[in-house]
């Protein structure tokens, strides 16, 4: 390997270091060969297709913005590390089957993988996947607006993208706006700066077929932005255009969006999308695996879906993580190798109950049980009360909504009683001791 080489690999994999967490460096970026740039092309040598095909669906961007950082001119290529030489890996039939539709798709940041084909529908989001595959085909569910909640990680962005996908192969000449609610904002008062407001407003008013916005709830406390959308939305809807809206909740549990927004928002069709139950959890991994062309034991998938958390990110983590463990050390797919991977990444669930969690708080702050569940907004209860809800969040597969349940509070509440925690958890070293020593008790820690 030239010093040249050496030095483009050396200040590359730095940079890239400075924005992955150790153990994603060291098992994704560590193992590339970075080849002698040929032309205006610079080739990363991965240690099998599986290497290769990962980090071309997740580090992509990264990869190609952090090496403009080094040379503006320099594009990518991937291809596999051989014993011989290193030769390119010819697409799976999946991503060329995808790739003619690309073309339609310039500008709008919709993932090929996000389709209706790739989509595991079970109880807790077959109505949701209904749904959004009639309107995105046309058929009749009586509103041409929909409204996904959801938790983070349990698919409402992959629907909504699999709702463009769906809807340019109906009608190729549709025009799309995909963004979210910040980027609408951003792009408001860049049109209000600018002095292009009009042009901001015919985008989505007049020139837009179908509107894709998510994370409404970032809207909250944004009172021009919430006016520009509902003026937006009473365009579009008496058009007769399609309209998707996604976040973390319904629209009526959003505190602090207008009630004018809101009566808009629900006009249409609202469905959730809960964390799937346990066979639900199998298919996702079984589609998975048939998609990447993985062959795991039934009973590795089965321990996986026991073990690993019901956010569907972490599902597919904790998969990745036991494919890319097998595949660098060269040991078989087991449930012991299953078992290592989920210890590393923290992804097993520890098995203990909200209703021990909440008995433990309430006892270590000289509390009763119910009290964390009442009414009272003392701080003497809202802050056990919060950090019972992050600690179950933590311990438990218990989504918000069920917690909320518990809890006696709503959805929206849930989420802001454990971000509050989230967030103090820096700020405040005698949170965090209090955290461990009620974890220790529960035998957590």
């Amino acid at each position: 390997m030239s010093v040249e080489v050496i030095k483009i690999e050396k200040e590359f994999k730095s940079l890239l270091k400075q924005n992955l967490q150790e153990e994603e460096f060291n098992l994704w970026v560590n193992p590339l060969i970075i080849m002698a740039p040929q032309g205006e092309e610079l080739t990363l040598a991965c240690p099998n297709s599986f290497h290769l095909s990962f980090l071309k669906n997740n580090y992509f961007g990264m990869l190609q913005n952090k090496l403009k950082e080094l040379d503006e001119k320099l594009k990518l290529k991937f291809t596999v590390l051989s014993s011989a030489n290193l030769s390119p890996l010819p697409a799976p039939s999946l991503r060329q089957q995808s790739l003619p539709l690309l073309q339609n798709f310039k500008g709008l940041n919709l993932n090929p993988r996000f389709i209706f084909d790739r989509f595991v529908s079970g109880q807790s989001n077959e109505f949701a996947f209904a749904a959004a595959r009639a309107l995105a085909e046309g058929k009749q569910i009586f509103s041409n607006t929909l409204f996904i909640a959801s938790s983070t990680g349990l698919g409402k962005t992959h629907l909504t993208q699999a709702i463009g996908h769906q809807f340019l192969c109906h009608a190729p000449q549709s025009r799309i706006a995909y963004l979210t609610a910040e980027d609408f904002t951003n792009q408001m008062i860049s049109g209000l700066r600018s002095n292009r407001i009009e042009a901001f407003k015919d985008r989505f008013r007049r020139d837009c077929d179908l509107l894709l916005l998510e994370e409404i709830q970032f809207l909250v406390g944004k009172d021009k932005t919430q006016d520009e959308l509902s003026y937006t939305l009473d365009a579009l809807m008496d058009s007769g255009k399609k309209i998707v809206f996604t976040s973390n909740c319904p629209p009526h549990e959003i505190d602090g969006l207008k009630p004018q927004l809101i009566s808009r928002l629900c006009s249409g069709i609202t469905t959730a999308i809960t964390p799937p139950d346990h066979s639900t959890r199998i298919r996702i991994l079984q589609k998975y695996c048939q998609a990447e062309d993985i062959n795991i034991a039934p009973e590795v998938l089965e321990f996986l879906a026991q073990e690993a958390y019901d956010d569907i990110r972490r599902l597919h983590s904790a998969l990745v993580g036991v494919v890319a463990k097998s595949s660098l050390t060269g040991r078989d797919i087991d449930i012991k190798l299953a078992n290592e991977v989920l210890c590393n990444m923290m992804l097993r669930l520890k098995r203990v109950s909200p209703q021990a969690i909440m008995a433990e708080v309430a006892q270590s702050y000289g509390l009763d049980s119910k009290d964390l569940s009442g009414k009272s907004r003392r701080r003497q209860i809202t802050k056990p009360r919060n950090l019972a809800m992050f600690l179950c969040r933590k311990h438990t597969d218990v989504s918000y909504a069920g917690l909320g349940k518990l809890f006696g509070r709503n959805h929206a509440t849930v989420i802001y009683g454990v971000e509050q925690i989230e967030r103090n958890l820096s700020l405040d070293s005698k949170i965090s001791q209090e955290i461990h020593y009620i974890e220790q008790r529960l035998g957590l820690s």
